[in-house]
């Protein structure tokens, strides 16, 4: 499928597939040719998580049919080889006992040498070569692929989730975003109160969160936890790469980790 085209490339980066396959959100109430409103894009999102999702479910039990064929085919081979270790048990005790002495009548047995035992040993090395080069099945380079393709998908799920989880008071806008467009303080609208104190309490969330994880002393392994937690909401600012919102994330992130900062350079 066309859709599932991104997540085989070797460079796939969830972030840069939701900058790749969405618009850019307008500020303003009007769109332009690159920018919509975001009435639009949240369908929009809906619409690509709806497929993401059909994706994953499809993989995913196309996932569990190939394991089952494996299993009940490893039962299959279990037996098969058992049977193949009975007959070879039975032809090697019939041929070192039973017709020991008639193969005697037939074949020289003289003093194995240095070289005959390296000649002897060189076919087993050699069919070791071929066992070790042989090619590996075609379901399991499928299975494989299909099994990183969900994993991908999954990725940009979270990503997807962390980044609506995630809102930014309107507010936030006021002087980041001049150099985009002119912005007023928020409207009294309660959809945009609403997104105002759902930013605020997502903000104040994230700064008890750091604080928490500093601790009041001096903890190598809290304040690295603390930069570990920085460093994934930096790169989770990447999915508004080139938006006006970017700079207000870093902002605010780049305000997190300064008494983090400050806490590791003094001990």
């Amino acid at each position: 499928d066309n859709i599932l085209q991104p997540f085989l490339q070797d460079d796939f980066d969830p972030a840069n597939y939701l900058n790749t396959t969405l618009p850019t959100l307008a500020i303003s109430t009007r769109a332009t040719h690159t920018a919509v409103p975001f009435s639009e894009l949240n369908s929009q999102l809906q619409t690509l998580l709806t497929q993401l999702h059909a994706q994953t479910t499809r993989l995913s039990n196309t996932l569990n049919q190939l394991t089952d064929e494996i299993i009940r085919s490893g039962g299959r081979l279990a037996y098969e080889v058992d049977v193949l270790h009975g007959e070879t048990t039975s032809l090697t005790d019939t041929l070192e006992n039973g017709m020991k002495k008639d193969i005697g009548l037939f074949v020289e047995s003289p003093a194995p040498t240095n070289a005959t035992a390296e000649k002897e040993g060189a076919p087993d090395e050699s069919d070791g070569a071929e066992g070790s080069g042989a090619a590996e099945p075609e379901y399991m380079e499928r299975l494989k692929m299909l099994n990183a393709v969900r994993s991908r998908l999954e990725s940009v799920i979270q990503v997807f989730g962390d980044a609506m989880a995630w809102p930014l008071a309107p507010s936030e806008f006021i002087g980041v975003a001049s150099s985009f467009i002119s912005v007023s303080a928020p409207e009294t609208d309660a959809e945009t109160r609403d997104r105002e104190e759902k930013g605020k309490a997502y903000a104040e969330k994230l700064q008890m969160e750091i604080r928490d994880l500093i601790g009041p002393g001096n903890d190598p392994e809290g304040l690295e936890a603390a930069m570990r937690r920085i460093e994934e909401l930096r790169r989770l600012i990447e999915v508004w790469k080139g938006t006006a919102e970017e700079k207000a994330r870093i902002k605010f992130v780049d305000a997190l980790a300064k008494p983090v900062d400050e806490r590791r350079k003094a001990l």
